[in-house]
């Protein structure tokens, strides 16, 4: 063999090994979201180093993603502080003055409801009725909201002799609301039995970030704040572009494998994907997850949530008033979706509301197929069925200039989160699913080898950021626990 010839086999060798070599770790943390975040920061603070966190994308956040836009912060994801008491983010991010009440800005008096003829509505009495049918869904303990609803909130209008068409309106309106609070299609996908495991935390329900964003939520929990702290060293032990593609256990060791050709082994992985890919994953783990488990990813729902964002050149509307509403008879909701030009999907807007530190912009929210649709659409065909909408409902009061600028979302259609949220089906109900066949590990003996986390493994407060911290918390501490390692000041 010649010189070059053995130095050529000599390279091919080392090239080889390089593209296979394995990294070794004691745990291995798949993907960096609020609760993979939760948990790597967890394991710092009580001065255990030996961990990888591997992110599929190239930022740490998962459905946290705070953006700028408009020369202002805004989260294109998780927005809301939902409550105070036991509330993780909250009792974070209190004591330094970082969140302000949204409650203020949408009050009754600042909110105008319109339907498709752009009649307005008294916004006191349509949000009474709201009330109302927000009362007698959430009172349902068995089927589906649909199936517990809808004949007793019609019950109600009849007997209080609600206009018909003011009915239909707000019936249809609170269905809307409904499917974007909890990420449904529709109110008969939602179990009524599992949804009475949710657990609304005291206190003012509507906190969101002063000016940061969401993303301040990482600062606090690496110690970047206040300053002064010593901050946690996270940020270097998380590797970017890592999608795990396989997760194979056995014998008590791990060994994950992800779609770049890289492999990490470990005694502990800590699993804080989405429901959605879980969903789509779910054959990665060998052997095959516990029929129950596997059976809680299949059943448990997780939807499309999404926001359009218009930012105009002025404000057009009255500094007294910051949100608008749809009011859609059923025949003006037929109407609409058979003549629109730009966005039938549009019927389905919750409303538009305000962005706290930019009185240019409007805020609209959309659930189900019609986020689905959203998604697939070009900014200049959202704005311009979004701007449809408006003029359909306000054109008749207000001369709506075209927008200079729009963001829009797409969490149901990324691929590494493929969701916005988790909520309980009727599937699930059937089959008595419960947050804990998620949350469970599978463990080797007693060791805990495969563990979950993330907002839909919480029991009680899944669907929020303060759920997914928890769940990564927990996690980490039951690992510590196993480990023999004091968590005192975690």
């Amino acid at each position: 063999m010649s010189q070059t010839s053995a130095l050529f086999c000599v390279a091919l060798t080392v090239f080889v090994s390089m593209a296979t070599a394995v990294e070794r770790h004691k745990v291995v943390i798949v993907g960096a979201g609020v609760s993979g975040y939760a948990a790597a920061t967890t394991l710092l603070a009580n001065n255990f180093t030996d961990f990888v966190v591997l992110e599929a994308s190239d930022r740490i956040g998962g459905r946290i993603h705070t953006v700028d836009f408009g020369g202002v912060w805004i989260d294109e994801g998780a927005e809301f502080v939902h409550g105070e008491r036991d509330n993780a983010v909250f009792e974070l991010a209190s004591p330094h003055n970082l969140l302000t009440s949204y409650s203020s800005y949408i009050s009754n008096d600042k909110h105008m409801f319109f339907d498709s003829n752009g009649r307005e509505y008294n916004s006191t009495v349509i949000l009474e009725l709201m009330d109302k049918a927000k009362e007698i869904m959430f009172n349902a303990t068995y089927g589906s909201f649909a199936d517990y609803f809808y004949p007793r909130f019609q019950e109600y209008l009849t007997a209080n002799n609600i206009d018909p068409e003011v009915g239909e309106a707000v019936t249809h309106l609170a269905a809307v609301w409904e499917m974007s609070y909890s990420a449904a299609d529709s109110l008969e996908q939602i179990g009524a039995r599992g949804e009475t495991e949710y657990v609304e935390n005291e206190g003012d329900l509507r906190w969101k970030w002063k000016s940061r964003g969401y993303k301040t939520i990482f600062d606090l929990l690496a110690r970047r704040i206040p300053e002064g702290s010593q901050e946690l060293p996270v940020t270097e032990r998380i590797q970017f572009g890592k999608e795990v593609t396989r997760v194979d256990h056995e014998g008590g060791e791990v060994t994950v494998q992800c779609g770049d050709g890289s492999s990490y082994k470990a005694d502990h992985v800590i699993v804080t994907v989405s429901l959605g890919v879980l969903k789509a994953r779910v054959g990665m783990f060998n052997p095959p997850l516990p029929k129950d488990k596997a059976q809680a990813i299949q059943t448990l729902g997780i939807g499309c949530v999404g926001k359009v964002i218009l930012l105009f050149p002025h404000r057009w509307w009255p500094t007294d008033i910051n949100a608008f509403s749809p009011l859609l008879s059923k025949k003006q909701l037929e109407d609409f979706k058979k003549n629109s030009t730009h966005g039938y999907w549009t019927y389905n807007c919750t409303g538009m509301r305000p962005v706290i530190n930019n009185d240019r912009m409007l805020l609209a929210w959309y659930a189900g197929e019609s986020c689905r649709v959203m998604e697939k659409l070009t900014e200049a065909e959202v704005a311009e069925a979004q701007m449809e909408l408006l003029n359909t409902l306000l054109g008749k009061r207000f001369q709506i200039p075209q927008p200079e600028g729009i963001l829009k979302s797409n969490w149901g259609s990324n691929p590494y989160t493929l969701g916005s949220y988790s909520f309980h089906t009727t599937e699930s109900d059937r089959l008595n699913v419960t947050r804990h066949d998620l949350s469970y590990p599978i463990l080797h003996g007693d060791k805990p080898v495969v563990m979950f986390a993330g907002e839909a493994s919480h029991p009680h407060y899944y669907s929020t950021v303060h759920g997914g911290l928890s769940a990564g918390v927990r996690e980490a501490k039951n690992l510590l626990k196993y480990l023999g390692v004091q968590t005192e000041n975690a």
